[in-house]
């Protein structure tokens, strides 16, 4: 599995861009027609695993300097996007107006805290195959990859707490179904004895989440 990943691991984030570029736009384009507020959270998610997949796939065609600087933008936005899952789920159970709000101005507190948190990360330049890329070095200042770690971790327990629900009351799976692909994949690089493609696997999570995401807003979501 390390060679494949190796050989053909460039080829499988730019397969990724593309179909998260797509979906992206499909949730943009119901947006405009829905104009719901839990779509276009979707739509900002795809934004960010969009930049996230394309600065990682022309990494090796970008002169080092520019490439720090987009990758730190790339960790900033992860930052600040992972909170906006919270916002998400309460537009889509929907939760009454107060827990709503309650909601937001958690996410943008978080949000804040993402932000600061991918700034601060220490990244260093590293080759994978023909990936190429600045990923964090783990020397991170203190509380940092705590946060860091709290927000990812976090994010993926909130989404399957509230797709709980989201069965219960709209018995739809997706948002759990979401929650599982993104723990699974994240857990798979570790188990697969692949820490160096951990990113590339986890992936995969983020691109079935979007997907679940897109599969509820369409049948799930009228505007």
């Amino acid at each position: 599995m390390h060679q494949i990943l190796l050989d053909y691991g460039l080829y499988m984030i730019w397969g990724i861009a593309l179909a998260e570029l797509i979906m992206t736009c499909i949730l943009f384009k119901d947006h405009k027609q829905k104009r719901e507020a839990a779509v276009l959270c979707m739509a900002l998610i795809g934004i960010g695993l969009c930049y996230d997949a394309v600065i990682l796939s022309i990494g090796g065609i970008i002169l080092q300097p520019f490439l720090a600087v987009l990758s730190r933008v790339r960790f900033v936005a992860h930052g600040v996007l992972l909170p906006l899952n919270l916002a998400l789920c309460a537009e889509a159970v929907p939760l009454y107006r107060k827990g709503r709000i309650a909601c937001w101005v958690i996410s943008a507190l978080l949000m804040a805290a993402g932000a600061a948190v991918g700034f601060l990360r220490d990244i260093d330049y590293e080759e994978l195959g023909t990936i190429a890329r600045f990923a964090p070095t783990g020397a991170d200042p203190s509380g940092v990859g705590i946060v860091n770690n709290a927000l990812t971790y976090g994010t993926v327990l909130i989404i399957a707490v509230f797709g709980i629900v989201i069965i219960i009351k709209q018995k739809a799976p997706w948002f759990l179904l979401a929650a599982v692909s993104m723990f699974g994949f994240s857990a798979l690089g570790p188990a697969t004895g692949n820490f160096d493609f951990i990113f590339l696997i986890g992936m995969f999570g983020e691109l079935l989440m979007l997907l679940f995401y897109l599969i509820h807003e369409k049948r799930q979501i009228r505007g």
